[in-house]
């Protein structure tokens, strides 16, 4: 590469996605942005020319593009090929070069595209487009700022239909590329990391405003991507104090739900000393979608709708009690301070008086579990009201900003 300016990345199988990526990156050239192409295909011949070949891929990956060829062994070859994308990429990065990553294709093309999205840092665009839009995005877009664009057709062979949502999608790109960074308003504020979730709402906002004067407030929607950012961001060192509101995501983890964040929920803040407060939020539920989609195994269990889409259940005192025993064991790993707050009139929206999910003995059955497992350095405190009350919200916030005080003032020099 000649041109040290930073270029919008497409790396793509060009023997299969050749005549689009010649189009896509035509569409860019005549809008004045450079395009760094990087070819990943394996079998057959490349249908463009590439700024890195399938042989400098292969090789980056730590393979060899012949061998690969010889053996046909396409699963194994994979692999391969996107370490050595991953590893170009990180070059490009060091050097500057990279303006966005530009994905397009079907299931391969856009596994390539999730492997460059986790490379790149939060800010830098990051779009697919691809019939994988539509459907389970998990996979493909992770923790990452990724736009996804469907193409409602599949991206085989160019047609008036498929030119149209690339050049869209293209001009869209063009514009991310082009713009500055906003203000950011938080800068030189301590930032607070704080789990929300529809049935917990009303108690963030409560939080939100309480704390917002004096930090940067990221709320994190716990559907299990957002507890799996959170640790993120605490192990990148984006965050000083954890408001963990809305525990949710633990008891889909253990229960079998569609939210859970896996088995290192509540891992990071306590492994990286940063002070927390950790509530039950929503521990009372566990996720699912649409009524049809509920494992046979919960049949005869107490649901709710939330949405058409979002079919609740009601944890019960066994699940709870395991509940509270993960929680436990992961706060009692805390290298840094940690408190956690226990409302007694219900976790949840639907855990209230007269709701569908109020269950004291149910509630009490986390609690006594979480207390007696919790090391008793730890404090624990217990307030006579509801989660989204403002008391629980008032103290929960009082306890993490006497933390992060106390802690910046043993941090000072």
């Amino acid at each position: 590469m000649t041109d040290s300016r930073p270029t919008v990345v497409i790396a793509a199988t060009l023997d299969t996605k050749g005549v689009e990526v010649a189009f896509v990156r035509r569409e860019f050239e005549r809008r004045g942005v450079g395009v760094t192409v990087i070819d990943c295909g394996i079998l057959g011949e490349a249908g463009t020319a590439a700024s890195f070949t399938r042989a400098d891929v292969a090789r980056a990956g730590g393979g060899d593009l012949a061998a690969m060829r010889a053996s046909r062994d396409r699963a194994s070859a994979i692999p391969t090929m996107i370490r050595g994308l991953e590893a170009i990429l990180r070059n490009l990065l060091s050097q500057g070069q990279v303006a966005g990553y530009f994905g397009l294709g079907g299931g391969t093309n856009a596994a390539l595209a999730s492997a460059a999205f986790a490379q790149l840092p939060f800010g830098v665009p990051k779009m697919l487009v691809s019939t994988v839009a539509c459907g389970n995005t998990r996979p493909f877009v992770g923790i990452k700022d990724v736009m996804l664009v469907h193409s409602v057709v599949d991206i085989l062979g160019l047609n008036a239909f498929l030119e149209d949502v690339l050049v869209r999608a293209v001009t869209a790109f063009c514009a991310l590329v082009a713009a500055p960074p906003a203000a950011a308003v938080g800068v030189g504020r301590p930032c607070i990391g704080m789990t929300t979730f529809g049935s917990t709402t009303e108690g963030a906002m409560i939080a939100h405003d309480k704390l917002i004067g004096d930090y940067d407030v990221l709320a994190f929607h716990a559907r299990g991507i957002g507890g799996e950012a959170m640790e993120a961001f605490v192990r990148e060192g984006r965050i000083q104090g954890v408001l963990d509101l809305t525990t949710t995501e633990v008891a889909d983890e253990l229960v079998g739900g569609i939210c859970s964040a896996g088995p290192n929920r509540l891992s990071a803040a306590a492994e990286t000393g940063v002070p927390q407060v950790v509530l039950p939020g929503a521990i009372d539920m566990v996720n699912f979608g649409p009524p049809a989609t509920v494992p046979e195994r919960f049949k005869g269990r107490i649901f709710t709708s939330h949405t058409p889409h979002a079919t609740l259940l009601r944890t019960t005192a066994e699940e709870n009690a395991a509940i509270g025993e993960f929680i436990a064991a992961k706060l009692n790993r805390a290298r840094g301070p940690v408190a956690v707050v226990l409302p007694l009139r219900g976790f949840s929206a639907y855990d209230i008086v007269g709701g569908p999910f109020f269950d004291p003995d149910a509630d009490a059955a986390f609690c006594a579990a979480l207390a007696a497992k919790l090391d008793p350095a730890i404090p624990l405190e217990r307030i006579d009201a509801h989660i989204n009350d403002r008391a629980v919200i008032d103290r929960a916030t009082a306890l993490l900003t006497a933390m992060i005080s106390s802690s910046n003032r043993l941090e000072a020099p």
